[in-house]
């Protein structure tokens, strides 16, 4: 199981009234002019949660939740877990027919939401008789719905006393629901175990590999940290001692790893201002939401959220220069959308120590342009999934040279990894399989799905659905989700390697990689392209410039070009989706 459990785990609840005690004016969250501290976010909490309790918000209810990433988002959340409901994030760009069915499928009897979304949500509540208390966050001015609660007078008249632990480590932290890639979303519900093991893993390895990393200039992280004169240049010197990096990359992680949740983190924020995080992923997907359960467990996380709801280049490089957050976290699509920004040069990057990425794979050349564009920044590289709290590997990239395409790293501590074939039986390092994981971060299961988490989790092992196989160094290298491979002739053709190949043609903006039915072969590949502004390559360029970079049966025999693709909320490419529109035998 990950981690060692720490006796007792304190309640969440306490968990943020002890960084509110121990850090009270250390900055919790930073969105555009509006700067909180923990006291300050811990009072709003519990002015909220007691507020809701009075509504008769109670523990174990079910209460979804949907806001655009903002400050309330955050207070929303909190709030309902220091009472022991249930937050449920929603997607903010639902539309009514969606808010319905999540709101119904999860047994929602609360909702709590932002009136930038009013249209939909009432249209949706007209569909989902469940929902008994509704609080509305009227922004300008705007009069609350008649049959809403209004989320400004519960704040103002609520108590800021705390209220009474309410949650153990087996209770319900959260249902978060999946992309829906492959069919309707699925709720997985994830408990306050999981967070806490995942924190452990995940504070401990961190620590361990950036310091066993002889790349990576441990110095200079440090003394961000603690701007004391000289400091980077004499840890770097210690950091030649075997001893010393011994040290902090074996016994320290351990200690770390084993303060979450206590005083320590909040203290030594205090005396160092803490790590200031860059969140641009939605809250309401896993990547991002983890943050916000682990931060508070750490004690040592600021986190910073952009103004605007939609992600734009010029408003994340202006909020780097004016925050100087030392890591930012974005998607590959946001990686492509920065890089490729004419502007970037203009703007102050050095702050940036860490860039993250996450929620699907980034190809090699990719991370070479973010080492290259960010030369202060190191390259974090997190691998996992919603069913797995999410993180399952990681990979530290501090220089170029390291690069290793589709690599992920090595598991996280206390996640047991295994790769198998099709009867189950594990493979030789080098073969291609399925991966299986088992640790204490697996989730309870998918929300009233039993036959659903039955097919996933089996034995003890969660069968991710991912394809890979372990490398001479004991990495993961990702190859493809298993129901997206592609079978011409006798061949296995994995969509995302061809992908990444056309994506490094000058006039290739984004490609999707689908196999469509042929009478000779059962399935060929083709590829749908969306192109660069004013590009003009052919369908015949496209394949002849494939020819000499792969083999035959994995060179696209057709290409359809398309205006867009659709994506999910996170930028990955809805597979599923364009093979409907593109996927037929004659287009």
């Amino acid at each position: 199981m990950a981690g060692k459990d720490i006796a007792p785990r304190k309640s969440f609840g306490e968990v943020l009234a002890l960084t509110a005690r121990f850090n009270p004016q250390g900055i919790a969250l930073t969105c555009g002019t509006v700067t909180i501290t923990w006291k300050d976010l811990n009072e709003r909490v519990n002015r909220l949660a007691n507020g809701l309790k009075r509504l008769g918000v109670k523990k174990g209810d079910h209460a979804s939740i949907l806001f655009h990433d903002c400050p309330e988002f955050i207070e929303a959340n909190y709030a309902l877990q220091k009472l022991g409901a249930v937050p449920i994030p929603v997607n903010f760009r639902f539309v009514a027919r969606e808010i319905a069915y999540q709101l119904k499928n999860s047994d929602s009897t609360v909702l709590i939401f932002e009136d930038l979304y009013l249209a939909e949500t009432v249209k949706a509540l007209n569909d989902t008789p469940g929902i008994g208390q509704v609080v509305c966050l009227a922004r300008e001015g705007r009069d609350v719905s008649a049959g809403m609660a209004d989320y400004a007078s519960l704040v103002r008249a609520g108590e800021a006393v705390e209220p009474p632990p309410s949650t153990t480590e087996d209770d319900v932290c959260t249902i978060c629901y999946t992309g829906g890639t492959t069919g309707l979303p699925k709720g997985v519900v994830l408990t306050y175990a999981n967070f806490w093991n995942l924190a452990q893993s995940l504070f401990g390895d961190l620590l361990g590999r950036l310091a066993a990393d002889t790349r990576v200039n441990f110095g200079r992280i440090v003394s961000r940290l603690l701007p004391v004169p000289g400091l980077e240049t004499g840890l770097n010197r210690l950091m030649g001692s075997t001893a010393v990096r011994s040290f902090l990359s074996g016994a320290l992680p351990k200690l770390i790893s084993d303060t979450a949740g206590t005083a320590v983190g909040p203290i030594l924020s205090r005396v160092t201002g803490g790590i200031s995080m860059f969140m641009n992923m939605p809250l309401f997907h896993m990547a991002n939401y983890q943050l916000l359960i682990i931060g508070p467990m750490s004690g040592t996380l600021r986190f910073i959220l952009r103004e605007g709801i939609h992600f734009d280049p010029a408003e994340v490089l202006a909020t780097i220069e004016r925050e100087r957050p030392m890591v930012i976290l974005l998607v590959p699509t946001q990686w492509n959308m920065l890089l490729d920004f004419p502007d970037l040069e203009r703007y102050d990057r050095s702050s940036l120590l860490v860039a993250m990425t996450g929620a699907g794979a980034n190809p090699a050349h990719r991370k070479r342009q973010i080492l290259e564009k960010f030369p202060n920044a190191l390259v974090i590289d997190v691998f996992g999934q919603t069913e797995m709290t999410p993180d399952t590997a990681l990979r530290i990239d501090a220089s170029v040279e390291t690069i290793k395409n589709r690599s992920v790293g090595k598991p996280l501590s206390g996640i047991e990894t295994r790769i198998v074939d099709e009867k189950g039986v594990d493979v030789q390092p080098g073969r291609v399989g399925e991966i299986l994981y088992r640790s204490g971060t697996i989730m309870k299961g998918y929300y009233g799905e039993e036959q659903k988490t039955s097919e996933v989790i089996r034995d003890g092992w969660f069968h991710s659905g991912d394809l890979g196989y372990l490398d001479a160094d004991g990495e993961i290298i990702v190859v493809d989700r298993k129901n997206e491979c592609i079978n011409t002739g006798a061949e296995k053709v994995f969509p995302h390697e061809v992908e990444e190949i056309i994506a490094n043609h000058e006039e290739v903006d984004s490609v999707c990689v689908i196999g469509v039915p042929d009478k000779t072969w059962g399935n060929v590949v083709r590829a749908v392209i969306v192109l660069k502004d004013g590009a003009q390559a052919t369908e015949d360029e496209i394949i002849s410039w494939c020819r000499d970079k792969m083999t035959g049966f994995k060179r696209p025999r057709q290409v359809v070009f398309a205006d867009t693709l659709p994506v999910s909320p996170v930028g990955k490419v809805l597979r599923k989706q364009v093979k409907e529109l593109y996927g037929g035998v004659e287009v």
